[in-house]
């Protein structure tokens, strides 16, 4: 399977006796020697249309949501709620993500060689790893948010002031610990006797070590804060229930419930999110000796693609996780002008000289002459019924006088 995706260590080897053992020569003089690959330079078009078509609509639906979440956070004052701030932050992340690290991606997977120049290779990684690690930094603040809410004391929740500050170090620290990836990553050039090849070379010294922080940063920590988090309240709303039960009040249980569903959804999603990113760091710079386990390099490259789009998919999900979760959200997304625009086009869609327009129109119509008619007859059987019951009335308010009239007699 072809792709950008780099293989080879930096100097080139020209023979390989395992997965992840080369034998690699002291001194080489490559340009006395053929680029041990295939050359292929760019992928073909039909590969490049169907990549282009799992990934745009993501992009455009993970842009398009999490825009809308920010929109109803801004234009609403009641939803400027420090927790909403954070979802706002997160979705904040989530926009930058999807407009910045696709492109860099496609660049990086439809071309044989590396087409981001130096300054690309150097800001790739720290963009990226910048990206993800604020955005796993937000998730953590929400979920002790929640956690304080809750549990805790009124004096350990978050107010604005705190809220405002989490969210700078939240950038502060997650781009402080993704600059290994700029600072380990150098821009390489080799010259083949028959290729030029550009890649980007990553230390494979450092950066294996440094990637076994990186997965507990991104994968373990988030994970033990949402699951502790989410035990703790769910504990807290069970004490909570079992008084409420003798009181009949079944507001602690609708909200226990809800509680339990977003804790479902949020570790769900997180786990198979970042599930193709750690077995790919554990595939790619560990070495695996597992009796009759053998990966292609054809698997590799597939679950290397597959982890980003999964790294993509998360980010395009958070709004549906996090927003259409809460019904305040919900209510406000009615309002959104970025999803009243995106509705009033698809009404447009069908024009007025459709058949399906006319034979509606013919409808309301014939449904509009019917209720003429119903209400003409409603109106005079109402006038009948009226003048009978006034004639009535007439009738015996004449006989009570006269029986009146003889008493008197």
């Amino acid at each position: 399977m072809k792709t950008g995706f780099n293989f080879q260590p930096e100097y080139g080897p020209l023979q390989k006796i395992s997965r992840n053992l080369w034998i690699i020569p002291k001194t080489i003089n490559t340009t006395r020697h053929r680029y041990p690959d295939e050359i292929w330079e760019q992928l073909p078009v039909q590969d490049i249309a169907t990549k282009l078509a799992i990934l745009v609509p993501i992009v455009v639906f993970g842009v398009v949501g999490n825009l809308a979440l920010l929109e109803v956070i801004v234009v609403n004052r009641s939803l400027r709620t420090p927790t909403h701030l954070l979802i706002a932050n997160l979705a904040l992340v989530d926009v930058i993500t999807l407009l910045l690290c696709p492109p860099m991606f496609l660049l990086h997977d439809f071309y044989q060689n590396y087409v981001l120049g130096p300054v690309g290779c150097k800001l790739e990684g720290l963009i990226e790893g910048g990206l993800l690690i604020t955005s796993i930094l937000t998730l953590c603040v929400i979920s002790y948010d929640r956690l304080a809410a809750i549990v805790l004391p009124s004096k350990a929740r978050l107010k604005e002031r705190s809220v405002t500050i989490s969210i700078v170090l939240c950038w502060c620290l997650g781009f402080a610990a993704a600059l290994p990836l700029a600072i380990y990553r150098n821009h390489k050039e080799r010259i083949w006797r028959d290729f030029s090849e550009t890649f980007c070379s990553e230390d494979k010294r450092v950066l294996p070590l440094y990637l076994d922080l990186l997965i507990v940063l991104l994968v373990w920590m988030p994970l033990g804060v949402m699951l502790a988090s989410y035990t703790a309240i769910l504990c807290k709303l069970d004490q909570y229930e079992r008084k409420a039960k003798n009181r009949e009040h079944p507001m602690v249980v609708r909200y226990k419930s809800r509680v339990a569903k977003t804790l479902f959804f949020v570790v769900i999603s997180f786990v198979m999110m970042r599930l193709p990113f750690t077995v790919m760091i554990m595939l790619y710079y560990k070495d695996i000796n597992l009796p009759n386990f053998r990966v292609s390099e054809n698997f590799v490259l597939m679950w290397w693609i597959t982890k980003v789009l999964f790294i993509f998919l998360f980010s395009a999900f958070n709004p549906l996780i996090y927003g259409l979760t809460n019904n305040t959200f919900r209510k406000a997304f009615k309002n959104s002008r970025i999803m009243g625009t995106i509705w009033r086009f698809r009404e447009k869609e069908v024009t007025d000289d459709s058949p399906m327009t006319v034979s509606r129109k013919a409808l309301v119509s014939g449904n509009e002459g019917q209720n003429r008619q119903r209400n003409i007859v409603a109106t005079w059987l109402w006038r009948i019924l009226g003048m009978r019951v006034r004639k009535t009335a007439d009738v015996q308010n004449v006989a009570a006088n006269n029986t009146n009239s003889t008493n008197v007699e």
